[in-house]
């Protein structure tokens, strides 16, 4: 559902940069995002982006649904009480994601990502990508607003985006950024990711620009999170049950477990596989 009133409320945001990590979310924007996953079947991801006067945050609010109710079934039944719920709340809210990413955040012109390797949530802070936009003159609408066509790359990915001049905000789904509107829609040149903004709207009036579980990640550097996410890939099952067991802090407790049924391959080695990346490098 498109708000068109909210046009001249967002101008004044533009001018306020005191930086809170915790603010009020103002706006909230619901993309769908088509994306090709390794075997080359598409799931479809429902993405939030909720816009506060200083700070942005991007999140799949599967996960959030998803780890929230496997985290009660915990508290009130234990381990045992995950494990058995698992394939049931793992298909209540499919496709999730754990990636969040906050922008505006420790500081302005700062993001920190959030993301699960294995086990372990990691995060890091970076400076905002500065991305050098060709403006095109296409145009389309949408959520009724006209929106203006821009090509750009970021982190060894050629974006295709729509933004709109009418909602003039530095944000857009992922780390996208950069132009004198929101960015509505945005494919990348292979295909593989095709956001699309299907709702502008208010946000809750309790809804607050915020990391889920922020204290549950790891901070580590950015060349650092890629080392270890490529290492994770591509790795057979006594690999990653060693991996996941040597990453677990002091005194934590660790369950590993893994699929069976009709269609396990017990006489062979399983791997975890390749995943196709927002941002590639």
């Amino acid at each position: 559902m498109a708000y068109k009133n909210i046009y001249i409320t967002i101008l004044a945001l533009l001018y306020g940069f005191t930086v809170n990590a915790q603010e009020q979310a103002k706006y909230r924007v619901i993309y769908d995002c088509d994306a090709q996953i390794v075997t080359g079947n598409l799931n479809i991801y429902r993405w939030m982006l909720d816009i506060g006067d200083t700070t942005a945050v991007f999140y799949n609010k599967n996960y959030r649904l998803y780890d929230s109710e496997l985290t009660k079934v915990k508290a009130q039944g234990g381990d045992n009480a995950m494990i058995d719920q698992l394939p049931v709340i793992g298909g209540k809210y499919s496709p999730k994601n754990d990636l969040q990413i906050i922008v505006g955040n420790p500081k302005r012109g700062k993001y920190t990502y959030y993301k699960q390797v294995l086990s372990s949530g990691l995060k890091y802070e970076d400076q905002v990508p500065s991305i050098k936009w060709q403006l095109n003159d296409s145009t389309k609408n949408i959520c009724e607003y006209e929106c203006k066509q821009a090509v750009g790359s970021v982190y060894g990915r050629t974006w295709t985006v729509w933004y709109s001049i009418e909602l003039p905000l530095n944000y857009g789904p992922y780390i996208l950024n950069g132009l004198p509107g929101l960015i509505m829609a945005a494919r990348d040149s292979e295909g593989l990711f095709d956001f699309k903004a299907v709702g502008v709207e208010n946000a809750p009036e309790n809804a607050l620009v915020s990391v889920y579980k922020e204290d549950s990640h790891q901070k580590c550097t950015r060349k650092r999170f890629l080392q270890l996410r490529s290492e994770s890939e591509g790795i057979n099952k006594d690999q990653l049950v060693d991996r996941i067991l040597s990453q677990r802090t002091s005194g934590e407790k660790v369950i590993v477990y893994t699929v069976s049924g009709t269609d396990a391959k017990v006489d062979n080695e399983v791997e975890v596989p390749k995943y196709n990346h927002l941002d590639k490098e």
